[in-house]
């Protein structure tokens, strides 16, 4: 080769320009060759830089896209609904997983270091760690925590954005140096090549040079290749490669370990044969056709999805995949990262598990409280009726005493165990909430009645405002609301002496929220214990309730009905200076206050008693009075399981004068009841062989007796549900344990005496001429001004005397349209207030109306005595506005 070499070089002169024109010919190949295997080369070296730079940059896009899955998921959060607590912490799982895949990884060095994100990412995985613990202590520690959470969790947007930011900057920074790198060398080896093709002269040369840049490039390619399917192999997610016909490209080292496939095995073969359920397989045959013909894709691009994917061995298993579309030239491929979610999966349904198995344990515990409670009310009720029947009995003043801190110390005992049932109820979500249409500021006149005298005794005044103007009526719960309302006024009242407690009212109508305040100029709060009053058992420094009792769960009570009503509870206190409790509540206008109606009974009214007819006088007395008693002895029949209970409901109603007979089950109540007819029968709900619901429902689905006789039902269990189960099988009313010997009496009378009147709608004999009656009694109106003080006393007179008028112009015109319900209930919320102020013979007239009416049928119209009592209304209003002004005069 060497002879032949030299002749090569120094051709004869006729071949000079066939061998330049070869020269040229074969470096215009080599420079066309050059040209095409360097754009081959850039393309596989941007290929791995795509691949890289969009599994980093799609890691650090997921970053953003699982904080706001989890701060949603925060958002959405309710303790009452523990599908939202689980969601939440799924979705914190996935963040938190997120975070230390970035602040592990190598690829995301740059980005954690402390110039470009790393105080942001230490903010971060600090929150995760913090909330990590109370998350792994489950929903009862997460609950109390969720809005400081929600507020931390809103300020870590701004470090997600900055990881995010910086690092696509930080990546897109690193790519363009990479770029110019390639380029610089690409240029460099491009002149180099072109000196060099320009120096040779010879063709073996040339080809000899361009063997070498080929080897050189190709030993690259291998390396950047050996690179790249090592970042693929040590991936632990698996990554599959296809093209857009579904073949698969690439198949890393997860993807073997995932589903059994080797990677010669999987190269080259469809994604169906290899990974696809059998079920799924048309689906997916189908998106990928859709595809090609320019569908939109419903995989690729939307995020991570959960699907159902296929081993070699055909067992299918739960993942969770993100799928990306890219293009390379003018070939699509997809990229995929799949990951074995069966732990997660096993892991969620083991707290699914433990959630039911934690509900399940609550409702024991609330089955068990409601059980525990009948039988600490059972004896309960025994006690404070014997002390009751005991203080009838001569006594001197010790005993009289040590009789009064007995009595005390079981009314305590009563209220705790009604708080514990009440925490009980609202914890299991068994509150069963109204929403009626009432006035915002008739709940607080009502609080100011019960509660003048007890504030009146610790020298305080009670004082109503009405700030703004407040609608007529609005919908919601006056009943709940009342109950806050009277917790708060009674720790006011407990804690403000020789002061002022002000109830508040306004609303906002923006908002369509009703806010009720209770401010009073007590001994206020500690710094720091605002907060903490609202917690269960908290009752403060023991100096400060010194002079109170109490459990400590009133105001925890007050905050779960307002959760339970959607609204808000709070409390802004200055010590030594008072006290500005305050809560507020959805609470839409209504047009108007629907007129009250009389009360439905549950079961048929029975025929008059067999003992009062036999008597042949009237049961009751004439006034109908709230209080009233039956003036004629009736046949009891009482069930009772407890010796103690029975023998002091029977003495109850033998000092009464009334007969008894007794049970002591409900099988022997059946047959007691089937023997002969009782006046009515007391049955407790809790007892041996037969409970008081099979007992209620076997008397009145029999034919004897008794199949119409009222029936009360006395039981410890005050649960709705238990008063619901014992309505459905036909009693009459449910009262609760302990019984005193009013409220039996005040019972016995409203369940009888309006069933005995039904059948003479005429009003009945006075024991007194009305006209003897006073206008207004001066004790009781004083004994209300002395309560509530000159300037409430004043506020409550003018009061009645505005709206008295408007009620006796109501009810004239109900009667006149003939609509006896109405005028009844109107009588009766007239004679209220009218028993209030004193205004007697008022009271007598508007009582005598209600009774007389009641019990008519709609259309009715009002008999000749009814109607001579109703015209008289007039003139006996006159006569009240008068004294009662005459009387107020010298104190205001």
């Amino acid at each position: 080769m060497s002879d032949r070499f030299p002749s090569f070089l120094d051709p004869p002169r006729r071949l000079r320009p066939f061998l330049f024109a070869g020269l040229v010919v074969v470096f215009l190949g080599a420079v066309g060759a050059l040209y095409r295997y360097g754009v081959m080369v850039q393309s596989e070296i941007d290929n791995l830089a795509i691949a890289n730079s969009d599994s980093l940059q799609w890691t650090l896009a997921q970053l953003e896209v699982e904080y706001f899955h989890m701060d949603g998921a925060l958002l959405r959060a309710r303790p009452e609904a523990p599908e939202t607590m689980a969601d939440f912490s799924r979705s914190f799982d996935v963040f938190y997983s997120r975070v230390h895949t970035i602040m592990e990884g190598r690829g995301f060095a740059a980005i954690v270091t402390p110039e470009v994100a790393g105080p942001e990412i230490a903010r971060i995985d600090a929150f995760l760690h913090e909330t990590a613990t109370l998350v792994d202590a489950g929903p009862e520690a997460l609950a109390p925590v969720l809005p400081e959470l929600r507020s931390r969790a809103g300020a870590l947007e701004d470090d997600v954005r900055t990881i995010s930011l910086e690092g696509v900057r930080e990546f897109a920074a690193r790519s363009m140096a990479q770029r110019e790198r390639v380029f610089t060398s690409l240029m460099l080896l491009a002149s180099l090549t072109t000196a060099l093709l320009a120096a040779i002269t010879a063709g073996l040369v040339i080809t000899w040079s361009l063997w070498r840049f080929g080897m050189r490039q190709t030993g690259s390619l291998s390396a950047a290749k050996a690179r790249l399917e090592a970042v693929i192999g040590t991936s632990f997610d698996a990554v599959i490669v296809v093209d857009h016909e579904g073949k698969v490209l690439e198949f890393n080292g997860a993807a073997e370990r995932v589903f059994g496939y080797s990677h010669a095995e999987a190269v080259g073969q469809h994604l169906n044969d290899l990974i696809v359920p059998e079920a799924m397989k048309s689906a997916k045959v189908a998106g990928f056709k859709r595809y090609r013909t320019g569908g939109v894709p419903r995989i690729a691009g939307h995020g991570l999805i959960g699907l159902q994917a296929r081993r070699k061995d055909g067992s299918v298993f739960p993942a969770e995949i993100s799928v990306t579309a890219t293009r390379i030239g003018r070939k699509e491929i997809f990229v995929g990262y799949m990951r074995d979610i069966t732990d997660r999966v096993a892991a969620e349904k083991e707290l699914i598990d433990a959630r039911d198995a934690a509900m399940a344990g609550e409702q024991a515990q609330a089955e068990f409280v409601a059980v525990m409670s009948h039988e600490m009310r059972t004896p309960l009720n025994g006690l404070l009726g014997t002390l009751e029947l005991l203080r009838e009995t001569p006594l001197d003043a010790s005993q009289a005493a040590l009789l009064g801190s007995m009595q005390k110390a079981g009314e305590i005992l009563l209220s705790h165990v009604n708080n514990t049932l009440d925490v009980e109820r609202l914890d299991a979500g068994k509150l069963s909430l109204s929403r009626e249409p009432f006035a915002p500021m008739s709940v607080l006149d009502e609080i100011v009645q019960m509660q003048a005298a007890g504030a009146g005794a610790r020298g305080n005044r009670l004082e109503t405002r009405a700030v703004g103007r407040l609608p007529d009526a609005v919908e919601g719960d006056a009943m709940r609301i009342r109950q806050v309302l009277l917790n708060l006024v009674g720790n006011a009242i407990k804690f403000t002496r020789d002061g002022t407690i002000t109830l508040e009212a306004e609303y906002h109508r923006d908002q369509g929220q009703l806010e009720y305040r209770v401010i009073d100029t007590g001994i206020g709060i500690p710094q720091g214990e605002t907060e903490r009053i609202f917690d269960d058992f908290v009752t403060l420094d023991p100096e400060l309730s010194r002079e109170a009792t109490g459990s400590g769960l009133g105001l925890s009570i007050a905050r779960r009905l307002m959760r339970a009503m959607r609204g808000q509870i709070g409390v802004e206190s200055d010590p030594g200076q008072g006290s500005a409790f305050w809560i507020t509540l959805p609470a839409p206008v209504v047009l108007s206050m629907p007129a009250p109606v009389a009360p439905v009974p549950v079961v048929k009214p029975p025929a008059p008693p067999a003992t009062a007819a036999a008597a042949g006088s009237a049961p009751c007395s004439a006034d109908g009075s709230p209080a009233l008693r039956l003036s004629t002895p009736i046949e009891v029949l009482v069930v009772e399981d407890n010796d103690i209970n029975r023998v002091v409901l029977c003495e109850m109603l033998r000092r009464a004068g009334h007969s008894i007979a007794e049970a002591r089950d409900g099988v022997e109540a059946v047959e007691k009841a089937a023997e002969r007819r009782y006046d009515v029968i007391l049955i407790d709900l809790n007892m041996p062989r037969m409970n008081g619901v099979d007992a209620t429902e076997a008397i009145r689905a029999g034919t004897g007796p008794n199949h119409e006789t009222p029936i009360i039902a006395v039981t410890a269990n005050v649960l709705p549900e238990a008063r619901n189960r014992l309505e459905a099988a036909g009693v009459c009313r449910v009262i609760s344990k302990p019984i005193t010997r009013k409220m039996l009496d005040q019972v016995l009378a409203e369940e009888l005496c309006p069933r005995l009147r039904q059948q003479n709608l005429s009003i009945p004999p006075e024991p007194e001429a009305e006209a003897e009656r006073p206008l207004v009694q001066a004790e009781t109106r004083a004994e209300l001004a002395q309560s509530l003080g000159p300037e409430m006393m004043a506020q409550t007179l003018q009061r009645f005397l505005t709206e008295g008028a408007a009620m006796i112009a109501a009810l004239t015109r109900a009667a006149a349209q003939e609509r006896p319900a109405e005028t009844a209930a109107l009588a009766h919320k007239f004679a209220g207030s009218a028993a209030l102020l004193g205004a007697e013979r008022l009271h007598h007239r508007l009582k005598t109306i209600e009774l007389a009416l009641r019990p008519a049928t709609p259309g009715t119209a009002p008999d000749a005595a009814t109607g001579a009592a109703l015209d008289a209304l007039g003139p006996i209003w006159i006569d009240t506005c008068a004294e009662l002004e005459t009387s107020a005069a010298p104190q205001v």
